[in-house]
């Protein structure tokens, strides 16, 4: 009683859970995880100053989305420009289109269209948040179950979550349905393994909270850390009814998002609600990546306003000079001779200026950003779609569609191994013990192998080794390797009629509990007094487990502390890599020299090696370190570091047991997809966590290596070491160089440290690695992935790189690289969650990189050339033609129609042929890698290119500009017998740059269908529709001409004659440069163009085939080949 009085008296303190740091101007800022303080509740106490479980993953509000996407729009410079343009449309002095700013209207079709999209995708993410935050979950109001939605769930509410539903929050673990008080749950939405984990109430509280009037009137004090990210981390602890402090770790606690299976019910009291859970502190943000090409346009955008203001300064001075000489000559002007103003050097330089600003407005083209983010959103949704790269039901997940175009420009591929071009489905294979190495053999008959228990994930047939363990001097050890596997491990053994199941949260450790079953040691499961049963030849024993000392990717070793109830001996058994457990063992065992020479061997396979280890603890010395285990694991802070150290303390002195070896098999066309990556060029790093043997055969199994390369090995222990291996290297490296060999290059973990250290030999390092077939390191941790990708982006910064994985471990660096890819396997979601693009296997890069990013990166550069080219063509012609006016800044057209240039008239056909055109079929593509060299050489668009393509517009401009006048002098007479005035000239010149546009694109496509045919002809023709539409509407005089227009033959015969020159012209300088590069490739060339298996004598018929038929032979008709393609090659 004095006990529940005291409880009562200090649960009444008031919460300081939350925190609001001061943000600027004394205002409250945005607390972040790193703030916020260790927590403290009271069950059925809600914080309410804490957020509630409601989730928020959207970018805008209804009262925010104006404002902020205008802000987002507006960061476009693009944006602004034309915004200061339709300002300066305003002014009448210097205005085009009376005073009406007409830019307004194409900019605002932009922004509408970009918005729309940012709000689709935005409901999208609001459509989710709200299915969530709607479920229903059973909270305890008073004595009674009530339901309620998750957003309505506060921190200190106490829960229960019943078998198969969600846990809506982040929960300490009060009581389960179970006895022993453990339930089972899966994570698969959070890592996307399924295999069950158990998690159990602690024994000294579950009792308090097992029914109704318990739980209604049980109040227990947490304490616990405050919010983070780290998902399989937590400390706390809890004072029960009773007093006592109790220490709570990871293992009581569930996280929102996981599932129960095999488990009634759970309750629990909420300790993070919404975005304070750790599932939420880890969403990773969209982040902003731009495509290299996309950076290029940009800094052509730049070079080309600088051109306007350059053109518009010359046109200008050349206006302003010719008036102060002829001010005398032109009072048909009627210009005030005596105005001061209108005469004034400065006025009419300003006023010029301003003029020839707006004339030349479409310099920048403003459909171009919608265009390419069109085409992009579209050319994803074909990825997504393609059938050939599909696992299962599993699409393409395209999350970054504005990179389409860098997957055409990789230049370096760094991957994970494990689950990445392995399956992660492990395989028992070999074991030593005793110094003998068993499994070498396979000469088990079919009456054997069924005489023994059926198990998956094994495959051993050594008959030796069930021969010794019935009668030979290393039976004795074979059965300690046996009960040591049967007992090393956190496997959840689960019964369901009749059949003992195993879910593990490793597949490792399946294959190994597997191969014990199968050998003769069943592990039967754990009971309610924590006692593991072992099923060995026909018996049954027991073992107390005491403690689990969980295996960490820092840690590289899990053990197990047990009491044999029989010897009542304790032991500690160990099993982890063995660069981490021979610092830690007895290396004066008779069979350690053999045990490493048969571990090596294994290495050298390629398979996966772990070390066994045991040691038998005196109790007293148990007792002792127990105690202080236990009070490591309840200290509040500083608790990890506690208990690490008496992890260090207590896995020391071991006696080597055995040694295992387990199969990871590659996947489905690894091997054929690296080699055909390598044949374009392509630098492949392969980051394991293997031993350098292990790395080096997978190498070889995978084709990322191969017997007639040099293996240069950089590894040590120590810094000096490291210096010295890197000299050796880089002499090697030099000595292959010279000698024509080719090398490979392997850098372990370890000298990785050192060689970060110094800029000097990192730089070395990233040198040798790029002249080096293939890189791989070996035994790194998830940091460093991160920081090689990150070390060749910063000593080569120009190249492209991409990253693929398929765990939580690769997510650095797949965030570190311009394009990540997620595989979706075995080893959970989390990698597929950061990436840009995500499938189900390895071998879909190739097609991805070859098929959709090369052709991708061919197009739209295409259409990016293509938009500057057609506005040179709109807007130059009025230049050429000021000329013949002294350049005096008058507009030819109507500027309301001439935005719809961009919009309507011009842009649909360059987004067919986006999206539809095909240079070669995709086969083609995928035999000749050498093909996808153009994106990494970045062939198809460099400023020369550019500046090609705008200096062509130009000289077409020119040539449509006075082929028009010629026509209009010579045609187009009105009635009264006078020629047309300059706003007819305007209309005439209008009508023959749509057409010439649309034409251009058909000039430069490689296929066409009746799709992309009829949007160009409708593109035209809906401008003639548009003619007399406008004439009826516009008060611009020169639409009045409509019915002259039509009706006179010049303009037919005009029209034919401008198409005709141009694309004559076009096509001429274009085939002759083709010519003359296809004979140098030839000379010089001449085994790439067998590789490409390209026959110039091949009819133009198997062009068509190779290029466009889904049947097609790989033949390419040699004399056909195009620009880009003979520059890449």
């Amino acid at each position: 009683e004095e006990i529940n009085i005291e409880i009562s008296k200090v649960v009444d303190f008031p919460y300081t859970n939350a925190v609001k740091p001061k943000g600027p101007f004394g205002l409250w800022g945005k607390a972040t995880w790193e703030h916020m303080p260790s927590r403290k509740i009271v069950t059925h106490r809600h914080d309410k100053a804490l957020p509630t479980n409601k989730i928020t993953t959207t970018k805008y509000t209804c009262l925010t989305f104006l404002p902020k996407n205008l802000i987002e729009q507006f960061s476009k410079l693009a944006n602004v420009y034309f915004l200061i343009i339709g300002l300066l449309q305003i002014f009448p002095a210097i205005s085009t289109s009376n005073g009406v700013p007409t830019i307004f209207f194409p900019l605002s079709v932009v922004i509408l269209i970009s918005a729309v999209k940012d709000l689709y995708e935005d409901l999208k993410r609001k459509k989710s948040d709200a299915e969530e935050n709607n479920s229903k979950v059973e909270c305890l109001v008073g004595d009674v179950w009530k339901t309620k939605r998750w957003a309505e769930v506060l921190v200190g509410e106490i829960i229960r979550v019943n078998r198969d539903e969600y846990f809506p929050a982040d929960i300490l673990v009060l009581a389960t349905s179970e006895p022993k008080g453990l339930c089972y749950i899966e994570t698969k939405n959070l890592d996307g393994e399924t295999n069950l984990k158990h998690k159990y109430a602690h024994k000294d509280i579950r009792d308090d909270f097992r029914n109704n009037d318990a739980c209604h009137l049980a109040k227990s004090i947490f304490e616990y850390e405050g919010p983070n990210p780290y998902l399989y981390q937590f400390q706390g602890s809890i004072t029960n009814s009773k007093g006592e402090k109790i220490p709570l770790d990871n293992n009581n606690f569930i996280l929102r998002g996981s599932s129960l299976r095999n488990s009634e019910w759970v309750i629990g009291v909420v300790a993070y609600s919404g975005p304070h859970s750790k599932i939420m502190l880890n969403s990773v943000k969209a982040r902003a990546k731009r495509s290299k090409i996309e950076k290029m346009m940009n800094q052509c955008i730049i070079t080309i306003f600088i051109v306007q203001i350059i053109l518009c300064i010359f046109s200008a001075l050349y206006y302003n000079a010719w008036y102060q000489q002829n001010r005398d000559d032109i009072p048909y002007l009627e210009i005030d001779q005596n105005g001061t103003t209108e005469n004034s050097a400065s006025y009419i330089l300003l006023v010029r200026y301003g003029n020839w600003m707006l004339i030349f407005t479409n310099f920048v083209p403003i459909s171009l950003m919608m265009s390419l983010e069109m085409v992009r959103f579209l050319q994803a949704g074909l990825i997504s779609l393609d059938k050939e790269m599909t696992t299962g039901d599993l699409r393409t997940i395209i999350q970054s569609s504005n990179l389409n175009e860098e997957i055409g420009q990789i230049q370096y591929i760094f991957s994970d191994k494990t689950g990445t071009l392995t399956k992660n489905l492990m395989e028992f294979k070999k074991i030593s013990i005793g110094g003998i190495s068993y499994g070498e053999n396979k000469d088990m008959s079919p009456a054997d192998l069924k005489a023994l228990p059926a198990v998956e994930n094994v495959d051993f047939e050594d008959s030796q080794f069930f021969a010794d363990m019935k009668d030979s001097q290393n039976s004795d050890k074979i059965m300690k390797t046996l009960q040591h596997i049967a007992l090393c491990h956190t496997i959840i053994c689960e019964e369901k009629n009749g059949v003992r199941n195993y879910n593990a949260s490793s597949p490792d450790e399946l294959a190994l509990v597997n191969w014990a079953k199968f050998s003769g040691c069943e592990y039967l499961g754990i009971n309610e007094k924590n006692e593991m049963a072992l099923k060995i030849k026909d018996q049954v024993e027991y073992f107390l487990l005491l403690n689990v000392l969980e295996f960490t990717s820092a840690r590289k070793r899990m053990s197990v502390i047990v009491k044999s109830l029989e010897s009542a001996q304790i032991f500690l058994l160990c099993k982890g890599a063995d660069s981490i457990l021979l610092e830690r063992m007895n290396t004066e065992s008779p069979d350690f020299a053999v045990t490493n020479k048969n571990l090596e061997d294994y290495a050298n396979i390629g398979l996966r090696t772990l070390l066994l280890a045991e040691r038998v603890i005196p109790e007293e010395e148990y007792k002792a370190w127990a105690k202080r285990y236990n009070e490591a694991s309840t200290a509040i802070k500083n608790r990890e570091k506690l208990v690490e150290d008496l992890q260090e303390e207590i896995e020391k002195d071991m006696e080597l047991v055995g040694a295992t070896a387990i199969e990871d098999k590659l996947q489905d066309e690894v091997g054929e997809t690296i080699a055909t990556l390598k044949e374009t060029g392509i630098k492949v790093w392969v980051l394991t966590g293997d031993k350098i043997e292990t790395a080096i055969n997978i190498a070889l199994s995978c084709k990322l290596f191969d017997t007639t390369l040099e293996k240069i090995i950089i590894d040590g222990k120590t810094q000096e070491d490291v210096k010295e291996s890197m000299r050796k290297a880089d002499i090697m490296h030099q000595v292959c160089i010279e000698e024509h060999k080719k090398f490979a290059l392997v850098v372990s973990g370890v000298a990785l440290i050192y060689l970060m250290r110094d800029d000097v030999l990192s730089r070395q390092l990233v040198e040798i690695g790029d002249l080096s077939n293939s890189v791989i390191a070996c035994r790194v941790s998830p940091k460093q992935k991160q920081e090689v990708v990150s070390l060749v982006r910063k000593h080569k910064p120009d190249v492209t790189t991409l990253a693929i994985g398929d765990g939580a471990n690769d997510v650095n660096m797949i965030i570190a690289a311009h394009v990540g890819i997620g595989i979706k396997g075995v080893e959970g979601h989390q990698a597929s969650r950061a990436s840009d693009y995500a499938f189900g296997e390895f071998r879909h890069l190739r097609r991805l990189l070859l098929c959709h990013g090369r052709e991708s990166y061919r197009k739209n550069t295409k259409l990016i050339l293509y938009n500057f080219f057609k506005n040179m063509i709109l807007v130059l012609p009025q230049f050429w033609w000021a000329f013949n006016n002294a350049l005096s800044g008058i507009s030819l057209y109507d500027s309301f129609v001439l935005q719809f240039f961009n919009l309507f008239y011009t842009s649909l056909p360059i987004i067919v042929f986006a999206l539809l055109d095909k240079e070669y079929d995709e086969r083609v593509l995928v035999k000749n890698p050498q093909l996808y060299i153009q994106g990494m050489k970045g062939n198809l668009f460099k400023k020369r290119i550019f500046w090609v393509w705008v200096m062509w517009g130009a000289v077409q401009a020119c040539a449509i500009a006075y082929l028009c006048v010629f026509a209009i002098n010579i045609n187009f007479v009105v009635s009264d017998g006078f020629t047309q005035d300059i706003y007819m000239l305007g209309l005439v010149i209008f009508s023959f740059d749509v057409p010439v546009s649309n034409f251009k694109v058909l000039l430069f496509s490689n296929t066409h269908s009746v799709r992309s045919l009829g949007i160009n002809a409708i593109s035209s023709l809906f401008y003639i529709i548009n003619i007399p539409v406008f004439s009826a509407i516009s008060s611009i005089a020169y639409y009045k001409f409509v019915s002259e227009f039509f009706s006179i033959p010049g303009l037919y015969i005009g029209l034919v004659i401008v198409i005709g020159a141009t694309t004559i012209i076009d096509k001429g300088v274009t085939e002759l440069i083709e010519f003359t590069n296809v004979k140098a490739v030839k000379k010089k060339f001449p085994a790439i163009v067998r590789d490409l298996n390209i026959r110039a004598e091949e009819p133009q018929e198997r062009l068509i085939n190779a290029r466009s038929s889904p049947t097609s032979s790989t033949a390419v008709s040699y004399t056909h080949l195009t620009l880009p393609t003979i520059y890449s090659v």
